[in-house]
């Protein structure tokens, strides 16, 4: 009766409470924390990669934004697939992927096919990931929803706390391939959980053929802001980079000319009539845009300014983590009394100005100095997400979930890919090509000196005061999303 009434559930209007709907949660969290923690858990590895291949952070960048990118653009597609063909399928077929290409990882002999594993292995990624939202918004009715998106906020930052201690500790003992069978227990143990708890719903009755044009178009335009950035860091502004930006705004254009013509587009355009959705969905955009910077910078710093080892690199965020599943597990009692407008444009806020206080970090920071911005950070990712999360779907009806969270995470990857990109390609830029290869490889504890430090350190205040500023960005678009009435006592 319960699948019955989702069903026919109309927009706006919560679903019935469902029985099983906290193992549901469970078992999508689990494929939340896998893709995540394979998001954050490479950071640490770059300098051993870098001793091990012989190659520096021009080349390094793409095993953690190959990834990245690729879950952004499987995004759209895997929500189109599982309005065809269920949420439970997509997500079992996502889980396998990840367990298969993290055997692969492991074994990887060289860089190039190392990064090649990492690009399947952001197709699993996606394909769980744009589920995960989906199921939380068709299982929960409203009045428990913020609460269920403050646990989705809170296993985000264990995924991260996971990552980058746990990483730190498999680097030391085992080497960096040790990384790959952490993401593979999780994922197998995610498996088998979608397995046994995750039902099939039932499918939109129009069944229609995959948008593969659309598809093709959104893969086109998506990664052309990442060809721009790769250009840009080798050489600046050039012919070229013009060329691929008027080829991905021509492939956005014909995108939208396509999807409005099909019955069963890859994107509904018509949810970006709401203004929630569209300012929640690039909000989230540029919090992580701005937020992964210190997520990527900040272990680097650790280990190649401050001299510490990858345990202790991981260890130095887990502060921000703590703050942030602190705030989340809180915020939903706030959030009926103050709005998503307000919480969300606090959050943002709080992060830029934590941004702000770690582009101030010298060559011997102390670590208050750099437990001050975590906190900053933690409270304004806590604050951010679950109301932000919980606000852009309320209004999406039940038949286009799947799409209207899939374009909702792409945004949130694309913020984050674009981000790791942006903070990579600065630091190599700032050291240049000879440093970026010899910063990374020097030996566990060593520290940077003379001219390659002030290059880093520059590089490093740069990256941190652009991803602030557009954490303000961020916030003007959060504001800009309309007053929510709060939710009934």
């Amino acid at each position: 009766m319960d699948q019955v009434n989702a069903a026919v559930q109309h927009p706006g209007e919560a679903p019935p409470a469902n029985p099983d709907r906290w193992w549901t949660l469970a078992a999508v969290e689990c494929g939340n924390f896998v893709v995540y923690m394979d998001g954050f858990i490479v950071t640490l590895a770059l300098p051993a990669m870098a001793r091990q291949f012989g190659v520096g952070l021009p080349v390094l960048k793409w095993v953690i934004v190959a990834y990245l990118l690729t879950v952004t653009v499987t995004l759209l597609p895997a929500g189109r697939l599982a309005d065809i063909w269920g949420r439970r399928r997509i997500v079992v077929l996502g889980m396998g992927v990840l367990v298969v290409t993290s055997v692969l990882c492991a074994l990887a002999p060289t860089v190039e096919i190392l990064i090649g594993f990492r690009v399947l292995q952001g197709v699993g990624g996606g394909l769980v990931l744009a589920n995960v939202m989906a199921e939380i918004t068709a299982v929960f009715p409203k009045q428990e929803r913020r609460k269920a998106m403050a646990v989705n906020a809170s296993i985000l930052a264990l995924a991260q706390v996971t990552g980058l201690v746990l990483g730190g500790l498999l680097i030391g003992q085992f080497g960096w391939r040790s990384l790959f069978l952490v993401i593979l227990a999780v994922s197998l143990a995610g498996l088998i959980l979608s397995l046994r708890i995750l039902k099939a719903r039932p499918r939109s009755q129009d069944r229609s053929a995959m948008d593969w044009t659309g598809a093709v178009l959104a893969v086109v335009a998506t990664s052309a802001p990442f060809l721009v950035i790769e250009q840009l860091s080798q050489g600046g502004l050039a012919p070229a980079s013009l060329a691929i930006l008027l080829g991905g705004g021509a492939a956005l254009a014909l995108f939208v000319a396509v999807e409005q013509r099909l019955a069963k587009p890859l994107l509904t355009l018509s949810l970006f009539r709401s203004r929630a959705y569209t300012c929640g969905s690039v909000a989230a955009a540029f919090y992580f845009v701005a937020a992964v910077a210190c997520y990527f910078l900040l272990p680097l710093y650790a280990q190649l300014v401050l001299g510490r080892s990858p345990v202790m690199s991981g260890v130095l965020i887990v502060p921000l983590s703590l703050v942030l599943t602190a705030t989340s597990l809180t915020v939903s009692s706030l959030g009926d009394r103050a709005g998503a407008r307000t919480l969300s444009t606090a959050g943002m806020l709080c992060v830029s100005a934590g941004l702000v206080g770690l582009s101030w970090l010298g060559p011997d920071a102390a670590d208050a100095s750099i437990i001050g911005p975590l906190v900053l950070l933690g409270m304004g990712g806590g604050l951010f997400h679950p109301p932000n999360n919980s606000a852009t779907l309320n209004t999406v009806p039940a038949q286009h979930l799947s799409v209207a969270n899939g374009f909702l995470s792409t945004a949130r990857n694309f913020g984050q890919a674009i981000g790791t990109a942006l903070a990579a390609s600065l630091l190599a830029h700032g050291l240049g090509a000879a440093g970026a290869d010899a910063a990374l490889a020097g030996e566990v504890g060593a520290r940077l000196g003379g001219s390659q430090l002030e290059a880093f350190l520059g590089a490093q205040q740069l990256a941190f005061r652009l991803a602030a500023a557009l954490g303000l960005v961020g916030a003007l678009i959060s504001v800009s999303r309309g007053a929510e009435a709060p939710a009934a006592q």
